[in-house]
């Protein structure tokens, strides 16, 4: 599948007054609503891309240093001229055995600085909504609701393309 980010923006873009404007029919226009949906939609989207980048930036590195290891074509060999066909079968060493250093690695991975920053923005921001008096939490989880929905548009979009 080949990312065309055009068109998830213009979905994200298209969707965010969309559901906007169905915040102010059911609840009326206040500010509150207007500064919790815009804050919402925001930090769920740099929360988003910066594992984005951070995901793409771990995979391009490790597929640099990947050593591709050679494996027997046959796994498994026959004895060709007896009576009961007898079937013995090759060990071979186990990829999947996690290593300490590999934990390590990939939890740097889960907790880059830029994902932690983009946490700590959305708490520190409900904070200071909250301690403002601007929080709608209504408001602030339909924001949430809609990026995961352009996402499953746009792969319905891409998939028919």
């Amino acid at each position: 599948m080949i990312l065309k980010p055009k068109i998830l923006l213009s979905l994200l873009l298209g969707l965010n007054p969309i559901f906007l404007m169905g915040i102010f029919v059911y609840k009326g226009y206040n500010i509150q609503s207007f500064i919790s949906f815009e804050f919402g939609f925001c930090a769920q989207n740099f929360i988003i891309l910066t594992s984005f980048i951070n995901y793409k930036n771990f995979i391009l590195k490790n597929t640099k240093n990947y050593y591709f290891i050679e494996r027997p074509l046959q796994i498994f060999t026959k004895k060709i001229n007896s009576f009961p066909k007898i079937v013995k079968f090759i060990l071979l060493e186990d990829d999947f055995k996690p290593k300490v250093k590999n934990i390590f690695k990939n939890a740097i991975v889960f907790f880059s600085i830029f994902k932690i920053f983009t946490y700590i923005f959305l708490v520190l921001g409900f904070l200071v909504l909250e301690f403002q008096g601007l929080m709608d939490i209504f408001a602030l989880f339909v924001a949430m609701f809609v990026t995961p929905l352009a996402v499953l548009i746009y792969n319905f979009l891409i998939r028919k393309c």
